[in-house]
């Protein structure tokens, strides 16, 4: 007698969502994951419990960037309910202004960006944008302790960033600040600074809710 023949099922999130109405499945394909090309890498997410935010940035030299006190181990973060600060230093190359432009975020959506797809939509979208609602406040002179970079820092002494035109070597080719400005990010800096400047940008994440 003939063996019958199994049918083949192909891998798909929704073979791998949980009961929980709670949880969000995240798969990430691409050729830069460790699976390589054609790979998958499953991950799940509690948003109730923490919102992973993707950073863009572009500054107009080296930037050294700590979130919470804690340097940047990647372009992701995730983020508990509670007050958060975004900290940085810019150390701008040759003669340039130190500038930068920055996009902290979190949406449902997976089209056109590069959000992993989710296994479903939570209805939330978080967008901390440079010059377009985020509040920045920078220094000239170098904080005298590292307090500088957690939450809970008296920054009321420090100027606003406001927005400023790109100081770019080469227009034609600077296309990475291309892509974090269609984000909905601008161009800020302090007018007449020339040196490093330490940048803050403090924020509120309220979770279980729509934004």
């Amino acid at each position: 007698m003939p063996k019958k023949k199994r049918e083949v099922q192909v891998n798909a999130l929704s073979r791998y969502e949980k009961s929980s109405g709670r949880l969000v499945l995240e798969e990430y394909s691409s050729c830069e994951v460790p699976a390589g090309c054609g790979g998958a890498i499953l991950r799940w997410i509690d948003p109730l419990e923490a919102l992973p935010l993707r950073l863009w940035l572009w500054t107009t030299g080296e930037a050294e960037l700590f979130f919470d006190g804690a340097p940047f181990a990647s372009s992701r973060v995730d983020a508990r309910a509670g007050r958060h600060v975004l900290a940085l230093c810019v150390r701008p190359r040759g003669e340039l202004p130190p500038q930068l432009a920055l996009a902290l975020s979190y949406s449902d959506d997976a089209k056109g960006s590069f959000e992993p797809e989710r296994s479903r939509s939570i209805g939330r979208r978080i967008d901390l944008l440079s010059g377009a609602g985020a509040v920045m406040v920078g220094a000239t002179k170098p904080p005298e302790f590292d307090a500088w970079r957690l939450p809970d820092f008296d920054d009321s002494g420090w100027p606003a960033l406001v927005q400023a035109n790109a100081a770019i070597e080469e227009p034609s080719k600077d296309w990475h600040l291309g892509q974090v400005q269609k984000t909905g990010a601008r161009v800020v800096g302090l007018p007449g600074q020339r040196g490093p400047l330490w940048v803050r940008c403090i924020f509120e994440l309220a979770l279980g809710g729509a934004a």
